[in-house]
């Protein structure tokens, strides 16, 4: 299995004898800052001159956030895609988990949130309350912004069940939040930011 060197929000995979680390894609939800990290990689072991096989993961995000909103009242809500395409040669597990998060007021325990994977639309073809052309297939996370954040914090805990096999594969993410209609008063003018990294492994 390859492993994953930290550095701030990106993560470098670095290869090992046969298999290249998972390179990552970041992007942000309620964000006034976003992130994207976008490595291809090979390794070679030049004793018996073997390639590595390599296991990258790219977005169409173009560098922007998934949702950059301001002024949310209760019972607000907002859909966003975004496709992520596998370069690989090696077959692997592709899982989403939560970077950087940070809120202020309470206000993430309010702020429900729903990720499926599934295929069609895009990152510029779906715009801030919608998603046409998506078609799910799995809604791999529900709850709240902060039970996410807590909850999948690196690959191990992350969620998702796509398995791409081979370069070219590509799986859409929709995500969904929804400002809870009874969120208290004490959440006004509260803020909320998380990054969404997407890291595929060869096992």
């Amino acid at each position: 299995m390859g492993t994953v060197d930290r550095n701030r929000t990106i993560r470098l995979g670095r290869g090992s004898a046969l298999v290249l680390a998972a390179l990552v894609c970041c992007c942000a939800l309620f964000a006034w800052q976003s992130t994207l990290a976008s490595f291809t990689g090979t390794t070679k072991n030049s004793a018996n001159a073997t390639t590595a096989g390599s296991v990258v993961v790219t977005d169409d995000d173009g560098g922007s956030a998934l949702f950059g909103v301001t002024g949310l009242t209760a019972g607000a809500t907002g859909t966003k895609c975004i496709v992520v395409t596998y370069g690989g040669s090696l077959t692997s597990a592709v899982r989403v988990y939560a970077t950087g998060y940070a809120q202020t007021s309470g206000l993430g325990r309010f702020v429900d949130l729903t990720i499926k994977e599934g295929s069609g639309s895009s990152f510029a073809g779906s715009g801030p309350t919608s998603c046409s052309g998506f078609t799910p297939s799995a809604t791999i996370y529900t709850g709240t912004l902060d039970a996410f954040a807590a909850a999948a914090t690196s690959y191990t805990t992350g969620v998702g069940t796509w398995a791409p096999t081979g370069s070219g594969q590509t799986k859409t993410y929709q995500l969904t939040y929804l400002l809870d209609p009874r969120a208290p008063n004490t959440v006004a003018a509260g803020t909320a930011s998380l990054g969404f990294t997407w890291e595929a492994r060869n096992s």
